[in-house]
């Protein structure tokens, strides 16, 4: 009897054994992704960075046909939601590997309004005329150095359904989006054409039931267009129906396109259409995103011409309004604060409407990149030129007017990158596109280019810039083409063509690692195969350095702003004995009194004029008969603001002294920065300092790191080689370098600068800088910084240009973050214990079907290898659980087992709680459990598991 009844358990638990099933994958990944993503953003040792006060809310999925799929989330901080800038992406491939994705920091801000909800109505109706719609909304907006608590204020206009913030601290206006995305197009019909209509009683409808139910109404009726044969329109460009049909046939269009070439589900990637309208009584044509996530809500309509003759309906114009729902219905929507964003959704529409022409190789409206080309609206001709936006008053190249530049001007510089990246500069048969920087570009071609930026389109985060769509394209181009640089480096080349920042560009070398999930890592391009000799990369021998020191960006832009306003408010310049200089040194000295640091100002007297240092020392910190010194001189010449030279150097030690009284740094040896005065005249000021140590006081400064002119604007990556005694601080500066994933080069510079001063008094010194002495960049550093050859590393060098447009500020980051490194190595900060009792969980639920496998994965970041004894939890609800064979899978594939299947394992549910000797495996990297039902008979579910390190 024992043994038929085992026989029983054995045959309802194991009946159908055969092939063992593989992880199913049909639903694109999505799921996989979906619980990938959600561990990862915890930032529970995943290496994501958390802000601590916001809570993370997924919004959607977008799987793709390449394999690489979008998970974007929603942000609150302090329960107050982040209007623009707290948005996150996610990227992953089908199986749940993070490879990447986009975030911005920490929300840091008060929450406290001090203006009233009426008061903001009554200052965004100012800008705004209209109705408020509703009641206003506080919460954030997050912009690159600046968040601010706003109210947010819906306005309806005429033809507008404007966001309006205003600062809930200040009362000021602090900008817009609009749900409305207006756009105006010419174009001629489609001729005779398919459309996709639904039979009713007593006729047909404009209803496409095979694409969404895309609809076309009559906007005067608001009725949906009907016809008793199911034979539409005249032909006659003023005929409702007419129209209606060019709506339909171009709608229908842009839906196939988007499924062929980027296998997307309608509009909004899940099957919906806007309602589009013909008929409308303006000479214009609109998209409306209600920005629910559904399209179905949202609507489009089509005007007509100023002489009433046509309508304003043919491909490309419907195409691009419907582009607009694309924009809107991508991670981030159309929310931002300037008509930046507002110009890269502009431009968005014409790159679908230019596609969707090509797609559709209908004969009566030839492809091109003009948009509204045939229908001529007001007489002008086409109203946009994407070889030549110059040719209808839009620019064709990026500047910092672009921010308030109307938004279908401000389109301009991305329709002309997106002719470059597909057609080049100089395409055979089609127009010339003259670039803004005299360079050739060849193109990659049309669809390729398209399917880059549909691409970033899906690592778009609200409040868009120019330079993060040129971030998002060159993440997208590596994703997309992993083994070739062929594509990335003709995007870049489009972008430096029309003049686009960059913002933290990745690199790329063949098999090279997908670029970082952190938007605020700036490093600068490093060649493949450089053709120079690099430095090495020696350890200190006085320190391990903690981590990897991150300055912030926007701060160091916010003090080079500061140090070029100052020298604008003295007749530009901060030269030694003038008020700018005293005025920065003042700037200089506040910061590091609010920050802790016991400052002095030292006097001296050259050429008659009294000049100043600025000494700054950290009390508690370290040894202070042991000290290391970092310095920057603070003065310009007379000619110029001294922006590179030397409001660089400055702004870069500040922010490292401010970085290293924040963190609680706390070393074997003290620190102290300096600030020189007259250095221009002749290293008047380190002189002076140096003078006056005794020689107890000289002794105790172990090493002296100077930093003068790290931000120009064509920048090499030098490391001063100029001292044989600082060969520990070479090698800490280089190190750093190498940390950041730059090769360096050693240059001597002769002791021509600061540190002369403290070389000459036997102080072991050491620098960095953006150029060396050579009068040019030679083509082997051109090649290994991506630079330009035969050109200064600083054209402006003691003149008047030296302002504030004459940084690259990638650079001014990569020195300053060096010279942190560097700071936190030679004072001898270590790295705390990392702790062996990380536990890092994935709790989504995954339903465990009869016959089938999953993967739920985890994403580690961690140094160093796994332990021996890795704590493996594991929570399964189930039927049968001799069915289920359990795997835990490492990142590199290799698999260990956690249980077998079993007839004799009778019972329900799984609890694991067991270890595995994962020490051959790095810690690092996405992990994985790996559940297989292999019989019949019984489901369950993984409700969740965890590693502990």
């Amino acid at each position: 009897m024992v043994i038929l009844g085992l026989g029983a358990a054995y045959s309802a638990g194991y009946s159908g054994a055969g092939e063992i099933p593989e992880p199913d994958f049909s639903d694109g990944g999505a799921a996989g992704s979906a619980a990938a993503a959600d561990q990862y953003v915890t930032g529970k040792s995943t290496g994501f960075v958390k802000d601590p006060d916001a809570t993370y809310t997924r919004q959607s999925v977008t799987t793709t046909a390449r394999g690489l799929n979008y998970v974007s989330y929603a942000r609150t901080y302090k329960d107050l939601p982040v209007f623009v800038g707290g948005d996150v992406v996610v990227v992953t491939d089908a199986k749940g590997t993070v490879k990447g994705g986009t975030t911005t920091g920490a929300v840091e801000v008060a929450t406290t309004p001090k203006v009233t909800a009426a008061k903001a109505e009554k200052v965004s109706l100012l800008i705004h005329p209209g109705t408020v719609s509703g009641e206003p909304k506080l919460g954030i907006v997050a912009t690159e150095g600046r968040d601010r608590l706003v109210w947010e204020v819906v306005i309806d206009g005429d033809d507008s359904r404007a966001h309006a913030y205003v600062d809930a601290r200040t009362g000021k206006y602090a900008g817009s989006w609009d749900e409305i995305t207006g756009g105006t197009g010419q174009g001629h019909y489609g001729g005779q054409v398919t459309i996709g209509t639904t039979a009713g009683s007593g006729g047909f409808e404009m209803r496409d039931p095979a694409r969404g139910g895309m609809r076309t109404l009559n906007d005067r009726t608001g009725q949906i267009l009907t016809d008793a044969d199911d034979k539409w329109g005249n032909g006659t460009g003023s005929d409702i129906t007419t129209g209606g049909v060019d709506t339909q046939y171009a709608g229908g269009v842009l839906w196939d396109m988007l499924k062929a070439k980027f296998n997307r589900n309608g509009i909004d990637g899940n099957g919906g259409a806007a309602t589009m309208f013909v008929g409308l009584t303006d000479v214009n044509a609109f998209y409306s995103c209600a920005g629910t996530g559904d399209a179905g809500r949202d609507q489009t309509k089509y005007g007509r011409t100023s002489d009433g003759a046509r309508q304003v309906n043919s491909i490309d114009v419907v195409a691009h309004e419907l582009g607009h729902g694309v924009f809107c219905h991508t991670p981030g929507g159309s929310r931002g604060t300037t008509n930046e964003t507002g110009g890269l959704n502009e431009a968005t529409g014409d790159i679908f409407g230019t596609m969707a022409e090509h797609f559709a190789a209908n004969p009566n409206d030839p492809a091109d990149f003009l948009v509204g080309e045939e229908v001529n609206l007001s007489g002008r001709g086409p109203i946009r030129n994407m070889f030549n936006p110059s040719a209808v008053g839009d620019p064709n190249c990026w500047s910092t007017k672009i921010p308030t530049t109307e938004v279908h001007s401000a389109a301009g510089p991305l329709n002309h990158w997106f002719y470059l990246a597909s057609e080049g500069s100089a395409p055979a048969g089609k127009p010339a596109s003259t670039t803004c920087n005299g360079s050739t570009v060849t193109g990659i071609g049309l669809w390729p280019a398209g399917e880059i930026f549909y691409h970033a389109l899906l690592r778009k985060t609200s409040g868009w810039t120019y330079s993060k769509a040129r971030k998002a394209t060159l993440d997208a181009t590596l994703a997309l083409h992993p083994n070739s640089c062929t594509e990335f480096t003709a995007i870049k080349a489009a972008w430096d063509a029309v003049s686009v920042p960059a913002q933290g560009d990745p690199t790329c070398a063949v098999a090279a690692p997908q670029p970082t999930p952190s938007a605020t890592t700036t490093t600068p391009p490093v060649s493949a195969s450089p053709s120079a000799t690099p430095s090495p990369a020696i350890p200190s021998p006085d320190a391990t350095p903690a981590k990897t020191v991150d300055i912030d960006a926007s701060a160091l832009r916010a003090d080079i702003n500061e140090f070029a306003r100052i020298a604008q408010a003295d007749n530009g310049t901060r030269a030694h004995g003038t008020a700018g200089y005293q005025a920065s040194l003042d700037y200089l000295k506040q910061r590091l009194d609010v920050a802790g640091y016991t400052t002095r100002v030292q006097q001296f007297t050259h050429a008659g004029k009294t000049g100043h240092n600025l000494i700054a020392d950290l009390p508690g910190r370290g040894d202070p008969n042991r000290v290391v010194m970092l310095g920057a001189h603070l003065d310009s010449v007379t000619q110029g603001a001294g922006v590179n030279d030397n409001a660089s150097g400055s702004a870069g030690i500040l922010e490292v002294a401010l970085a290293y009284a924040a963190s609680g740094a706390d070393g074997d040896k003290g620190i102290r920065f300096g600030w020189w005065g007259a250095e221009e005249a002749g290293l008047v000021g380190s002189k002076a300092y140096v003078s006056s140590l005794n020689t107890t006081e000289r002794a105790k400064i172990t090493g002296y790191l100077n930093f003068d002119m790290i931000g120009s604007p064509n920048p090499g990556y030098f490391v001063y080689g100029d001292d044989t005694r600082g060969t520990a601080i070479a090698a800490a500066l280089k190190a750093g370098f190498t940390a950041a994933g730059i090769t360096s080069l050693s240059t001597d510079i002769k002791g021509r600068s600061d540190h002369a001063s403290f070389k000459a008094a036997g102080i072991p010194t050491g620098g960095t800088a953006t150029l060396s002495l050579a009068a040019a960049m030679s083509q082997a550093e051109a090649d290994l910084w991506d630079g330009e050859a035969g050109k200064p590393y600083d054209p402006c060098y003691h003149s008047s240009c030296d302002g504030a447009g004459n940084i690259d500020f990638d650079a001014l980051d990569a020195h300053t973050d060096v010279a942190a490194y560097a700071a936190w190595t030679l004072t001898g900060v270590k790295a705390p214990a990392e702790s062996t009792s990380t536990r890092v969980e994935n709790a989504a639920d995954f339903a465990i079907k009869d016959r089938s496998a999953i993967e739920s994965p985890i994403t580690v970041q961690r140094s160093g290898t796994a332990p021996a004894a890795l704590k493996v939890e594991v929570d399964i609800r189930h039927g049968f659980r001799g069915d289920l064979e359990i795997q835990l899978i490492a990142p590199d594939g290799t698999a260990y087992r956690l249980k077998k299947s079993s007839r004799f394992d009778s019972a329900d549910d799984v609890t694991l709680d067991q270890t595995v000797d994962a020490s051959a495996e790095p810690a690092s990297g996405t992990w994985k459990l790996r559940v297989r039902d292999l019989y019949s008979g019984d489901t369950g579910t993984l409700d969740s598991w965890a590693l502990t390190f």
